[in-house]
């Protein structure tokens, strides 16, 4: 049996909160990059009014990170497009589906929507997407 560790419903709010900021602060290998792409994956399902892949900015200090950032969202979208090998299981289709109201099918068309486009989203750096500005 798996145990939720005891900040569970502190992640799970800062996934799925959308109506202001929030800061997540914590140690390395805590769990910040997995609950960054957890919130990006809500903000692209969410029903109502679900954000574009090319409308997300997701900033980090390193190249590393952000190339691992875009990584990790990358596998989940192929997971939830059901691309390939990498299909996400009934249990997250039905999680996403039962919070925003869609059908496994709009989860994976956004899924698939969302990959078409990920090369243009603002998942970099911090000093990265500063310049990006400057250039505008």
């Amino acid at each position: 049996m798996t145990h939720s560790p005891p900040d569970d419903l502190e992640r799970r709010r800062a996934t799925t909160t959308f109506d202001r900021n929030v800061v997540v602060t914590a140690g390395a290998g805590t769990g910040k990059t997995t609950l960054l792409v957890e919130r990006c994956v809500n903000l692209l399902m969410r029903e109502r009014r679900p954000v574009k892949v090319t409308d997300l900015v997701a900033l980090t200090f390193t190249n590393k990170a952000a190339n691992e950032m875009k990584a990790r969202l990358r596998d989940r979208l192929e997971a939830l497009a059901g691309n390939g090998a990498a299909h996400a299981g009934t249990e997250e289709v039905e999680a996403l589906c039962g919070r925003y109201g869609l059908r496994p099918d709009e989860v994976r068309d956004r899924a698939h929507d969302a990959l078409a486009d990920l090369e243009r989203a603002q998942i970099g750096t911090i000093h990265g997407f500063a310049a990006s500005l400057l250039r505008l």
